[in-house]
């Protein structure tokens, strides 16, 4: 059995996207290990894309952001439309202004049409920003928590569970993960910061 339980290890290693071990996890600096202490005896796997797309706080960030998302929205729908309606009342005084004076009012027109689009380039960026710390916040909590499950079952390794074509069901602690992951993330917030524009 140990001779199998070694093969199977090598085998794995060859495929495995990321492990952690507890023992690279340690900073200090350890003594040369034996051969004996480098057995891996017990391993873990942890499905990390599947636990990271199931939860909670995945969805709870995709909708907080759609909200946000809207509400930009709606405030550059109202903005558009007025400089519709302005561009329509500069149209109907064209004959009406002198040269000097309708280009002054152009080139304000100009000044507001150009600060609308800053804004929505801003506040796109803004929204791209808070999904992409989300997602890099959720994903680090759930590797801290496997860590955390490996230490509390004494394994040796854990390994991706796309590493693996067959394993004992006993061998899998994603459910764990995502149940205290689900738990630690359910006050979650979004916290979208939107640059402001330089001044001249």
């Amino acid at each position: 059995m140990k001779r199998h339980r070694i093969t199977l290890f090598v085998a794995l290693c060859g495929y495995f996207v990321w492990g952690i071990s507890l023992a690279s996890a340690q900073t200090v600096t350890q003594p040369v290990p034996s051969k004996k202490s480098m057995e891996v005896q017990r391993i873990g796997l942890a499905d990390l894309n599947g636990i990271l797309r199931a939860a909670d706080a995945n969805v709870k960030v995709r909708e907080l952001l759609d909200t946000q998302r809207q509400k930009f929205q709606d405030e550059f729908s109202l903005v558009e439309a007025e400089l519709q309606q302005s561009e329509r009342d500069l149209m109907s005084k064209r004959e009406l202004l002198s040269t000097e004076e309708y280009d002054k009012q152009i080139k304000g027109f100009q000044a507001r049409v150009t600060q609308l689009q800053q804004d929505i380039q801003r506040k796109r960026q803004a929204i791209d920003n808070a999904y992409q710390k989300a997602q890099s916040d959720i994903r680090a909590e759930a590797l801290s928590i496997i860590t955390e499950i490996a230490r509390d079952m004494n394994l040796d390794l854990v390994l991706n569970r796309d590493a693996s074509l067959i394993f004992l069901p006993h061998l899998n602690i994603s459910d764990e993960v995502l149940t205290r992951l689900d738990e630690r993330t359910k006050n979650a917030r979004i916290e979208i910061q939107v640059q402001e524009p330089q001044s001249q």
